[in-house]
């Protein structure tokens, strides 16, 4: 079947609605690398969080992350609705507005992670992030409130984002997992095992299936269905035009940070920075055996690898943060 090409404005919406993350830049540093894979198709991304004073500001970024999980729960749809609504209430009810949304993101995180047997992870939305401000992909599909659905099976990726390019006419989809272990190693090896569960045809397809069913509740323009939805139809053109892309994203225990007690405040960060450069060169070939090992080849993925002094102990700030009672 041919098929249309897409709007022009519709690469341009799509960008526009990764926006709003810029408060990120003073949490989470990006470190510039030359490190690659032997398979071309995996790009690494190395990040860690700012140091104020010599020390690692998690609880900072925890407190960002709370921040964060409207948009990351909830549809795009429904927080559009209540928004609109603001321009005709008082400041006051502006804000209890803002609360009762923020609320409901809270309680649907909480409920989703409890039936998903998930400990309050803090994973997923650190994923969504880093594909939103560094992919410039926007989340299509809010998987936290379809977990809650005892109707819906829900497997596979964490997240399903997208961006779309008007000089190649290619449509990406992103699949999010993310995996935080105290061990590295155990993190890259289970996050290529969950990679080629997610490729298996039957999941892939259950995936599309939730684009598909749920895209009136992304918020995108009626203008924008066609197109969009032509590159998951196989009888379409565009269908030959789509690409998968995993996202990885793995936060693990780095035993760098009890060396950098000994430092001035003001060398700690270029320091780490050195630090994590170097260990990249051993991740990246963990995660090629573990790919080989797992059968995931001729497939693009996107890897963000972030340090911590310890997953457990952010993961409890974390959960502290939101209230969570297991």
């Amino acid at each position: 079947m041919e098929s249309q090409m897409p709007p022009s404005s519709m690469a341009a919406f799509i960008a526009s609605l990764a926006k709003g993350h810029d408060d990120l830049g003073a949490r989470i540093r990006i470190v510039t690398h030359s490190v690659k894979s032997k398979d071309e198709r995996v790009k690494l991304h190395a990040h860690f969080l700012a140091f104020r004073e010599g020390q690692p500001t998690v609880a900072e970024f925890v407190d960002i992350l709370s921040c964060k999980l409207v948009p990351f729960c909830l549809h795009r749809q429904h927080i559009d609705q209540i928004q609109s609504s603001w321009g005709a209430l008082q400041p006051d009810k502006i804000q209890e507005s803002a609360v009762r949304l923020h609320q409901q993101a809270l309680d649907l995180f909480k409920r989703a992670n409890k039936k998903t047997n998930r400990n309050g992870e803090f994973g997923e939305l650190i994923t969504y992030l880093l594909i939103e401000s560094v992919l410039k992909a926007p989340q299509f599909v809010a998987k936290m409130s379809l977990k809650t659905n005892s109707q819906m099976p829900i497997h596979g990726s964490d997240g399903i984002h997208l961006s779309y390019s008007d000089q190649t006419g290619k449509l990406s989809l992103y699949w999010g997992e993310s995996k935080c272990y105290a061990s590295v190693h155990g993190a890259i090896d289970k996050a290529a095992e969950s990679v080629a569960e997610n490729l298996e045809q039957g999941k892939l397809a259950h995936e599309l299936f939730l684009v598909d069913q749920y895209f009136d509740l992304a918020g995108f323009p009626g203008e924008f269905r066609e197109a969009i939805l032509s590159f998951l139809d196989p009888l379409d053109e565009n269908y030959n035009k789509r690409a998968d892309v995993s996202v990885i994203f793995i936060a693990f225990d780095f035993a760098a940070f009890a060396a950098l007690n000994e430092l001035n405040p003001d060398e700690v960060e270029l320091k780490f920075s050195d630090e994590l450069r170097a260990a990249l060169a051993e991740y990246v070939v963990l995660l090629d055996k573990a790919f080989e090992k797992h059968g995931v080849k001729k497939h693009s993925v996107e890897v963000f690898f972030l340090p911590v002094p310890s997953v457990d102990e952010m993961r409890t700030l974390f959960q502290n943060k939101i209230g969570w009672i297991p």
